[in-house]
């Protein structure tokens, strides 16, 4: 079986992951990234005050090998 992992970045631009076991298998782009966001938008994750899970970057299944669902880690913040 394959684990599914969500990749964010923290309010401190620290990669930061979240890995479910029991998980959908077969998540298009479009449904990780509405999941992701609403996990983001809980805001119920915060380490000393610090935001854990804030931007998605990616999500990919996970065993042997990974298979990669998207991956936003090389874009670059324009508004930066």
């Amino acid at each position: 079986m394959k684990v599914l992992e969500f990749v964010f970045k923290s309010e401190q631009h620290k990669v930061r992951t979240m890995r479910f076991n029991y998980a959908n298998q077969d998540l298009t782009e479009a449904n990780a990234k509405s999941l992701m966001e609403r996990i983001s938008a809980l805001e119920m994750f915060q380490k000393d005050g610090i935001k854990q899970y804030v931007t998605p970057v990616g999500a990919r299944y996970l065993d042997h090998r990974n298979y990669t669902i998207f991956d936003d880690s090389k874009k670059t913040d324009k508004a930066a």
